[in-house]
Formats: structure tokens, sequence, C-alpha cells
């Protein structure tokens, strides 16, 4: 098969929005109102380049490109194609991503219509293709235009806002009714910014005789000493009236190594083949979580020759691993909600992913890359992909299998009823979950495909009392979608693969405790009461079995916020500092500086407010991951969310800029691999190890009361061995009558494996600390990096190496007598200088 790549040479105008298909022909002949653009584009990203608009995701200027959506919007390339090329049997045109709402032309010949963002555009042109040279036109729109009030009334209006939560800017009820990016409507921690374009790749691929359709390679079997994959191919003969002999190979290799491969000499009938392979492999190197054990990867070839004309299809991300969900009953109220690998119990650790910028098709490779690498570094082992933003690239979910990440896989429906009861919509959706699922099934980290986010939970009339929507089996308002459709597309494509419904889901009804994962909002941050949402320690009630979204807010560095001001003056009462505050912030950050550091806050200055609320953030949601890993019978914590789209005071922890927000570090410790956690329960403190390894972990350290100074130390030697892929009491005693004003109960290990652990009482504003400073003890300079050792007598509270820089870790608490070791990428190797809050 050839593939010409037609991502070069484009030029884009606008036209008035009623202008449709019929008028190509008037636009053809426009000459002085074309931009020249590459693919894939966002049509903001030409109008950016040719000053035209400003960048959407600084200051206020989104606003400025509403303009763009009552526009029509026509791409036009012109490419050469030979006389070879047209000798093929089938030439197609892939259009890989078309957002949304599409027309497209060959040659002034209208091949078809597309209204979907979340599939491709496939249509054979060898009819219309001619040697020489060719024209290509697509007309896109936003879609949003076709949607009327009578359609709304359908689904009885039933779709999230951001104006019913102060974000007045953003949100559309239209979006429902079109398969788009449904956050580009603006949501809590996003703007306005409607997306249009060809934002994916465009070729042509030539096929003849035969061409190798779909491949679908799955672990079938692991036994001792040998794994079988099994393998399912779809080869399409090309002739449509006659049969043809066909050679077909399938090879698993490991590097260069080939380690099984079947070979077949099999007859074609016209249309497509289906033929299914097991493969043996011996002595087989087992795929792992991130934490748990290697990342090994095999790639699987298919190859055919048919009549001389060869073709082939590779997966380069296939793990070995089998992965269950287990449900099993706990007793006559609960169930388990656990992912398995392998026979292993999984802890699941790690954050929501949404997509990374408002003009996604500008995200690249290399930033989505850098991303999950800070992702396996702070220890994460899932990532929740978010169901009201895209699908994302091969790319992304062969990283994840790289690195162990284990991808919980919503499909795009979030916050909304949906039209099903339309055949239309249902055609869009079906084409869009069989291809979807299609593509992602062979990936080693797809651990789950979910139906959507919230759409079962809104329909819960307790926890929605205002929308008190009415559905029946016949107008399902989207669930037929995720209660049956996407069932029987999963089975018939990758029955494997464990399915949820919906998240949250579980239960007698959606978001309960009992069974399935839970949101856990207006419990915590979401919470009508200030004091429970900066109150880290209500998240030592919880009793549900996955938290699947819950969060905290929290500032940018000074740097990021700078950048996505624009240069506006740095005031936390004007208009641009509130529109890059979410939506859900309500001075939120304030109150938790003045609960757990400073008192008088109003006038602090902006040095010290991005500081003192990245420290609350960071102490949440480390405390809070702390205590799910600490309940027994909770399988999973992922917080909300990971990666922003743009820059703003919110729930992530790396921002846009991709600098490391302070709360970061904590969750990079909060979810270390073997941890250890100290909790009060009943008057018994309680140590708990976690090791999310396969291999076992003994650990010698020291236990018991320690005041803040380090002068008085009521400790004795503590040995804990903890098995692998375990959570084990180490150790239970009575809180003993001491002064926790002035001191705490800790574990510090004598080994580097693990992070000393403490039981904090009290708030830190209410803690008598002692003034103790940090001791350097080294600081070596090795190639690129410094390495800094430090202690300190007594307790130092949010210890950091200052300035904008790359450090294993950082804002961190020293522990009496601890030694901590710090690397911080240095190439200048630059003098270091090394502050503490307390």
């Amino acid at each position: 098969m050839k593939q010409m790549n037609l991502n070069e040479n484009w030029n884009l105008c606008s036209a008035p929005l009623f202008w449709d298909i019929t008028f190509a022909d008037e636009v053809r002949k426009k000459e002085d109102e074309w931009m020249k653009c590459r693919l894939p584009a966002d049509v903001r990203m030409p109008l950016m380049e040719n000053g035209l608009i400003r960048d959407p995701v600084k200051a206020d200027y989104c606003f400025e490109s509403e303009w763009i959506e009552q526009k029509s919007w026509w791409f036009l390339k012109t490419f050469e194609c030979s006389e070879a090329d047209l000798d093929a049997e089938v030439i197609e045109l892939v259009l890989e991503r078309l957002d949304t709402d599409a027309a497209v032309f060959i040659n002034g010949h209208l091949l078809g219509c597309q209204k979907s963002v979340h599939y491709p555009f496939v249509k054979e042109i060898k009819e219309y293709i001619r040697p020489g040279r060719n024209e290509l036109i697509v007309r896109v729109t936003t879609g949003l235009e076709h949607v009327d009030d009578q359609q709304l009334s359908q689904i009885n209006w039933a779709v999230c806002r951001e104006q019913d939560n102060g974000g007045k800017d953003r949100s559309d009820y239209r979006r429902a009714f079109v398969r788009r990016p449904q956050y580009t409507v603006g949501w809590d921690w996003g703007p306005r910014v409607v997306t249009c374009g060809i934002t994916g790749d465009v070729y042509i691929r030539c096929m003849s005789k035969a061409a190798i359709r779909q491949m679908h390679v799955y672990t079938s079997d692991i036994r001792e000493g040998q794994a079988v994959l099994s393998a399912s191919v779809c080869i399409e003969n090309l002739d449509m009236l006659s049969t043809r002999d066909c050679s077909i190979s399938v090879s698993v290799c490991r590097g260069e190594k080939q380690v099984a491969s079947e070979y077949r000499d099999c007859l074609l009938t016209s249309g497509d083949n289906y033929f299914d392979f097991e493969l043996k492999i011996e002595n087989p190197e087992l795929w792992w979580p991130n934490g748990c054990g290697g990342q090994p990867l095999y790639q699987v070839v298919c190859s055919i020759e048919c009549e001389g004309v060869r073709d082939e299809h590779r997966l380069k991300a296939v793990g070995i691993r089998k992965l269950t969900l287990d449900t099993a009953r706990l007793d006559d109220e609960n169930r388990k909600f656990q992912i398995v690998v392998n026979g292993v119990p999984i802890f699941c650790k790690g954050g929501d992913w949404i997509p990374n910028d408002s003009v996604y098709a500008r995200v690249t490779d290399e930033k989505v890359e850098y991303l999950l690498k800070e992702a396996a570094g702070a220890n994460f082992n899932m990532l929740r992909i978010w169901g009201g933003g895209l699908y994302e690239s091969d790319r992304f979910y062969e990283s994840c299998a790289e690195k162990g990440i284990l991808v919980w896989q919503d499909f795009m429906f979030a916050c909304s009823a949906y039209p099903d009861h339309l055949e239309s919509f249902q055609e869009l959706v079906r084409k869009e979950l069989d291809y979807q699922t299609k593509r992602l099934g062979n990936y080693a980290c797809i651990a789950l495909f979910c139906g959507s986010n919230e759409n079962h939970w809104l329909f819960n009339k307790y926890d929605n009392p205002r929308w008190n929507v009415e559905f029946r089996h016949e107008r399902a308002l989207g669930l037929y979608i995720t209660n049956h459709m996407t069932k029987e597309i999963i089975r018939h494509n990758c029955p494997e693969i464990p399915y949820w419904n919906s998240s949250p889901y579980g239960g007698r009804l959606p978001n309960d405790d009992t069974a399935g994962d839970v949101h856990r909002w207006h419990n915590g941050y979401m919470s009508q009461n200030m004091e429970e949402r900066i109150e880290p320690r209500l998240y030592d009630q919880v009793e549900s079995k996955f938290v699947s979204e819950y969060g905290c807010i929290g500032p940018c560095c000074l740097e990021s916020t700078r950048e996505y001001m624009g240069g506006h003056a740095l005031e936390r009462s004007g208009k641009i500092w509130e529109m890059h505050c979410n939506v859900f912030e309500r001075n939120t950050v304030l109150a938790g500086i003045e609960k757990h550091y400073l008192d008088h806050v109003q006038n602090l200055p902006m040095e010290e407010y991005l500081l003192y609320g990245g420290m609350v953030q960071g102490h949440i949601l480390g405390y809070s991951l702390e205590a799910m890993r600490f309940k027994e019978k909770c399988y999973g914590a992922l917080f909300w969310m990971y990666n922003d789209t743009w820059g703003e005071n919110g729930w992530t922890i790396i921002d846009y800029y991709l600098r490391k927000k302070i709360s970061y570090y904590f969750v990079k410790r909060a979810l270390s691999h073997v941890k250890f956690i100290i909790r009060l329960e009943e008057g018994n403190v309680i140590l708990m190890g976690c090791n999310d390894t396969l291999e076992e972990v003994t650990v010698t350290g020291e236990w018991g009361y320690v005041s803040f100074d380090g002068a008085c130390r009521k400790t004795a030697p503590l040995t804990v061995t903890i098995p692998p892929a375990t959570r084990l009491c180490c150790k239970k005693e009575k809180l003993a009558g001491e002064d926790y004003k002035a001191g705490i109960m800790m574990y510090l290990p004598g080994q580097s494996c693990a992070e000393g652990a403490y039981l904090q009482l009290e708030d830190m504003k209410q803690l008598r600390f002692s003034k103790n400073r940090v001791e350097i003890l080294s600081e070596n300079q090795k190639q690129d990096q410094t390495c800094i050792q430090m202690t300190c007598s007594g307790f130092a509270h949010g210890v950091y190496v200052a300035g904008d820089m790359e450090c294993s870790d950082n804002y961190f608490d020293i522990l009496p007598g601890e030694i901590k070791t710090v690397y911080v990428k240095n190439p200048e190797g630059r003098k270091l200088e090394v502050r503490q809050i307390l």
C-alpha cells in the first residue's frame, strides 16, 4: 500500500455561514482572501499567524475570536497524482479528524459530508482523481448552527452549563446534539473556544490486490512458562468478483528477536476475510503497571502477499498481560471495584486527563510525552481520559503502555442528556464507538472503557433535584448508548476489556459508596460549607470503593501567571485574573491560606498568595490521596485533574505551560510505590505500609513521639516487612498523652526506599513550631545536576529549592534528624538557594 501525505500547502478562507455546499464554485473563485496553512489546523492557528486574532488562551482574548462560529471555513489544496498511482485498484482519501460539520469535494465532486470529530472521513476516490493536478476542498463549520430550541426540548434542555455555576461566558445547550469536543464551548476550567478545522492528518492510500483492514491482538492465556496471544485479522480482497491467492504471516517480536510466528496460504474471497491466529510465546515477559514491575512491549506484525503485492500492519505497543475488573461481594452491602493485572490486585493511583489546549490541534507529541513522563515520575499508574474532550492520539496510548500507565477511557459523552432517540445520532455514535474500540483495543495500557462522564449521576434526582428529568426505554436521553449500544460494540470488537456504564456509577444510585466508583465533590471541594472545602481530614471518612474524581484548586507559579495574564497587571481583583480563576474557586484559596498558615490574608502580596496557595493545594491533595490508600476497601484514587487546557488558578498539578505546581511534589510523595501512612482511628495510632512492588520490602525505622525542636524523643526501633502488592497495618497502639501541638508521632525509615511519615492532629497554623533551620550537609555537581544533602535537628516544614528548577523533590518536610537528598537539574552549576516556610 502506498500512502501520500497531504498535510502541507493548504489555503484557508472564510465565507458567510449560509454559504453551504452549493457555494463551492464561488469559494474557488476567491483570489485574495486566502491564508497559507499546514495540517492539522484549527482555523485560529493561521488567523493567529497572520495577526488577525490573538491567542485565545491568554488574557481575555478568547472573546476576540467568537465570530469564528458565525462563519463557514473553506480549506483548499492542490496536489499531483501520477499515472502509476492511478493504477491502484482502490484509492481512498482519509481525513482523520474533521471539526465538526464538514463537506469534502475533490475536483468539483462532492465526496460526502460528515458530522463528527470522533472518527475519520474515508471515501474511495478512484473515479474522481486524475493524473496531474487535483483539487481538494473541505468546508467546515462548528456544527452548532444546526441545533434549535425545538430539538433541545426533546432532551428537556438537560445540559450542564457553567452559567449555572457562575461562568456566564461558558457553555452551550446545543453541544449535546453535535459530536464535537464538548469542552470547547467552555467548562469550569476552560474558556469558550469553539474549535473548527481539519484537526487531523490527511492522506491518500493506494491499494491493489488485497489490504489489511483490521487486526486485534490480546493475551488469551498466561500459564507456567508460556503465554498465548490471540490475533484476529481482517483482509479485504479488492476484486469484487474473483478469488485470490494470498500468503499471510503473523509474527511477534521482542526488540529485534522474533519469538513467535505463523504462516498460512489462503484463498481470499471477494470483500472481507477473517482469520484467527494463536501465537504461543515461551518464557514471556509480562507487562505491569508503573511501580509494580516492568513494561516489556512486543511488536505484532501481519504481512500479506497477494499476486506479488505486499501489505503490512504493525502493532507496536502490545503487552502480555491479563487484566480484569473485580466487583466481587465484600459483604451484604458492599462490592469491590478493583483492577487486577496478571492475578495481582492493583491500587489505581493518578489523575484525570483533559485536552491539553483549548486549541487542541496545536498540541504536539512532545508536550504529550512530557506530561506522561512526569505522570510516571509522580508514581501514577492510571490516567482517566475524561469524557468531555477527545480520544487521544495513537502516540499517547503507546507512551502510556511504555510507561506503565493504565488508561481508564471514557467515551466522549459528558454532563448532558443526549438525543439517542434519533437514528441519525445513533448512526454517528455507532461509527465512533466501532472505530475507537477497534483502534484502542490493542494497547496494553487500556484498563477499562467507560460509557460517559456523570451522565447517569445527573439523572439521580436526589443529587440533582433541579433537573427532575423523566426518561424511558424508548426515550433514554443518552442512556441507550451507554447501557446497550456500547456494550454490544465492545462485545463484538474487544470483549476482553472491562466496561463500566458511566463515571460515577454503581450501587442503588450512581455515586454510591457501596459499589463502583464515585466523584467526591459535594462532601469535598464543592461543598456549600467553606470549612469542608479546605479541611483535608474529611477524606479520612471516605468509604468509597474507588474515587475517580475529586480535587482542590491551587495557583500556578509567578512565571506562568504572568504568561496567561498576557501583560495585564497581576491584580486579584481584576477582570483578567477572575477570568483565569476556576469557576469553583470562590475565594477558597484565600480561605485555605487563612486556615492553615496566615491571618489577615486579604491584602496578601501576589508572591505569598502563590506560595501559600500552592502549599494548601498540595497539602489537601497529598493528605487525601494518603487517606484513600490507607483505607483497606478503597481500591483507587484519581484526582481532578492532572493537566490544563489553558493557564488558570485551577485544579491541576502541572500547568498549561508545563511548569510543575507546588502540589505536584505532594502528589508524587503520596503516591510513592513504597509508602508509610499514619492515621488516628478510634483512639489508636495506626501505621499503614503500602507496597505496590512485586518484591517484599523490609524496613527498619524509628517509631514514636518527637517534639518539633527534636529535644524530646520518645521513640524505639521498629522493623516492618510488607509482602508484595500489599497494604498492611504495621503498628497499632493507643495514642499516648503527649503534646501534639508541639510534636508529632512519626516513623522515620533508616533506608532510602521509603519516605518518613508523621501524624498531624492540628492545623498547621495551630502548631507550635521551633525555629529549626535546615543545614546543608553537602552540595555536589555531577554532569548537569546538583545533589544536595540536608538535615535538620528539629522539624522543618515546606523546604524548597528556590527558583524555576527541576527537582527530584521539593516543598517537603524534614523530620527531626532526617537526612534528605534532592537532585536538581542544574546544567550551569548555579549556586542553589534552599528556603523553608516553617
